[in-house]
């Protein structure tokens, strides 16, 4: 009855052209085949570093899934820790991207619909097990209350809290260890990411490093 009911709403989807994103859409993904690809590369790669993989914004699981099932799937296992809001960016980091960085208002409804609930359930739908899940602000995150890092994946966005976390990241990062910063691109909402990234290695004395047009790689040497 229920497999019948869902195929019934479908094709009314299908027909009047509503909610066609929620019944068709069969890529979950906020990453293009190569990035998501890369990032896989880069998790495998710490298969040997000491420490947790840690997964700082993690919006409605989806990447979350795929790395801990190809964890499964290659053999390796770490901790795995998923940090997020689980309702949206934090206000006042949204309030310096429009006051400051000229960006729309309306950047504030994105990710809004969530649930650490909703979240949990997909892991579970998915079976996957294993992950500490922590509701917080990037920015503020004590991070060595997760111990050493080998891998992370930081996805949060926004000018501040990537300006915030990473330094705290970097410092829990063990020998070997890579950190990946999403949306290291010009242009968009994103781009204070793109910011934060290159003050960072400037600050460091890093040379940027930028994969697959928006990932900033950072490695801690072994």
């Amino acid at each position: 009855m229920k497999s019948y009911l869902l195929a019934l709403l479908k094709e009314f989807s299908y027909r009047s052209g509503l909610l066609r994103d929620r019944f068709f859409s069969v890529y979950p993904y906020m990453f293009t085949p190569l990035q998501l690809m890369f990032i896989a590369e880069c998790f495998r790669g710490v298969r040997d570093v000491p420490g947790s993989c840690i997964e700082v914004g993690c919006a409605y699981g989806a990447t979350t899934v795929f790395l801990k099932k190809l964890m499964a799937e290659d053999g390796f296992a770490k901790d795995y820790i998923a940090l997020d809001t689980f309702s949206g960016f934090v206000p006042e980091q949204v309030a310096f991207e429009v006051k400051e960085r000229r960006k729309s208002p309306a950047i504030a409804r994105i990710f809004r619909r969530n649930k650490r609930e909703w979240y949990e359930a997909a892991l579970a739908v998915d079976h996957v097990t294993g992950v500490r899940v922590i509701t917080g602000d990037a920015a503020k995150f004590d991070y060595t209350a997760v111990g050493p890092i080998a891998f992370c994946l930081l996805d949060v966005d926004l000018y501040l809290p990537v300006r915030d976390a990473l330094p705290k990241i970097y410092a829990q990062l063990a020998p070997g260890g890579i950190i990946v910063v999403d949306d290291c691109m010009p242009g968009g909402n994103w781009d204070g990411a793109l910011q934060a990234y290159q003050e960072y290695c400037t600050a460091a004395g890093i040379t940027p490093d930028i994969r697959c047009e928006k990932l900033g790689l950072v490695r801690k040497p072994a």
